[in-house]
């Protein structure tokens, strides 16, 4: 039961170019899994539930889903999906990609199609985004008084847009479901045109940045295009359960059943996906907040501090990322539990072996990858770095011991030139 393939090719999976399901508008993502798909389903080949045979599809909950890429894989082989990320723009990216079989029905507005036709059509309106994300002036701006996320034009229809469907949904025009089919291609296309290297901490000091590369793609106008929704599944009931919580309050709230496979990709290192990606959350929540200029201290990327001091992750710290690790781990009620992570992450390889040994039999699975860097131009000493996945049989006690796991680990690493040593944040993401 898998209809499409799972290996990313960078040209024919481009998000905004490609019809499959897998790959299409995802957005920009730091630790997107893409590139690793197929390892990922070889892990799932391993714990024997892929193209399950029973009578009920067997269930995937997916603790991190970010940009919903892994739990998409999991919908397009059959299996019943628990997706669960607690930013905001995360479940409005994939609610109704997950969770719908055909696009929704949008009765109220005559469909799917014409709510988007209707929304590509509006005039630009002059508001939030406009006023706190865009410069006054395209061509006349300064760096330091002007935050220079989008060109105004795109500003403005991003206003337009956001503010329709906000009017929609307090009409009742729309329900849950139908306001994250409309908000998943807004997210996506505010992505493409913006005057980033494909998160919102920064913006190019000039557009395109130094090198101007990605000129034609910041100045190219916001345009939205119907999700696309895998039909595989059951359509008497949704195909997918969405949370958007902490992963640990998650883990409590299931322990009362096991699930066939838990997928954890928590955060590696010190950098925030609520700072990186606040514009998404802004454009999701629609709260308008007001925002200092951006010549105030602190707040030159517009990020609310409420964010920073409200949900920080413990997986962002070296400090406490281990601890929260192997308390989540301790609490899962799964069969098997896969956990992708890196030699570059917060957590030691041999703790978080360790922690994994502790509920039952380990195997790995590894694969270097290139370590991402803000622009193309921009080299790192250490180019690349190694990605693997643990699969915990926790039905199994028997398996290979703490030091020949580790002894594969850096034999895989030292094959694929990676240096093991430090941290990097170092691929452009578009």
């Amino acid at each position: 039961m898998n209809p499409e393939p799972s290996v990313y090719h960078k040209r024919r999976h481009a998000a905004r170019t490609t019809d499959e399901y897998l790959f299409h508008q995802l957005v920009p993502y730091l630790g997107n899994k893409r590139r690793l798909l197929h390892l990922i389903l070889e892990a799932l080949e391993i714990t024997g539930t892929l193209n399950s045979k029973k009578k009920n599809p067997p269930i995937f909950a997916d603790f991190f889903a970010g940009s919903g890429v892994v739990s998409r894989l999991a919908r397009q082989n059959g299996y019943r999906v628990i997706a669960n990320d607690w930013e905001p723009y995360s479940h409005a990216l994939n609610h109704a990609i997950l969770a719908c079989i055909d696009a929704p029905a949008f009765k109220e507005l005559g469909g799917y199609q014409k709510a988007i036709d209707y929304l590509n059509r509006l005039p630009e309106v002059k508001g939030w985004v406009t006023h706190n994300l865009c410069p006054r002036n395209d061509d006349i701006y300064d760096p330091a008084r002007d935050r220079l996320f989008f060109k105004r034009r795109n500003g403005m229809r991003i206003d337009a847009i956001r503010q329709q469907i906000a009017t929609w949904q307090s009409q009742g025009a729309i329900n849950d479901v139908e306001m994250s089919a409309l908000l998943a291609p807004l997210l996506y296309s505010a992505s493409f045109v913006s005057n980033t290297s494909g998160v919102f901490k920064s913006f190019h000091q000039g557009w395109g940045g130094r090198t101007q590369t990605a000129l034609e793609r910041i100045e190219s106008l916001l345009w939205l295009t119907p999700s696309r929704f895998c039909e595989i599944g059951d359509r008497k009931r949704p195909a997918a359960e969405m949370w958007c919580v902490d992963s640990q309050h998650l883990a409590n709230q299931m322990s009362g059943f096991e699930v066939d496979v838990a997928y954890l990709d928590p955060p590696y290192n010190q950098h925030a996906y609520s700072s990186n990606y606040h514009v998404l959350n802004a454009l999701t929540l629609w709260d308008q907040a007001d925002l200092p200029s951006p010549d105030t201290k602190g707040y030159k990327s517009g990020i609310d501090r409420a964010w920073r001091k409200e949900r920080p992750s413990p997986y962002n710290s070296s400090k406490y990322a281990k601890d929260a690790y192997e308390k989540l781990l301790s609490t899962i009620n799964a069969r098997y539990i896969l956990t992708s992570y890196s030699t570059d992450g917060n957590i030691e390889p041999k703790d978080l072996l360790m922690a994994n040994l502790e509920r039952g039999k380990v195997t790995l699975l590894t694969q270097d990858v290139p370590r991402y860097r803000v622009s193309k131009q921009r080299q790192s000493e250490r180019a690349r770095v190694l990605e693997f996945i643990v699969i915990t049989d926790t039905h199994a006690k028997s398996g290979p011991p703490l030091r020949q796991l580790l002894g594969q680990l850096y034999h895989f690493a030292e094959l694929g030139g990676v240096d093991t040593s430090g941290n990097s944040t170092q691929l452009a993401l578009w």
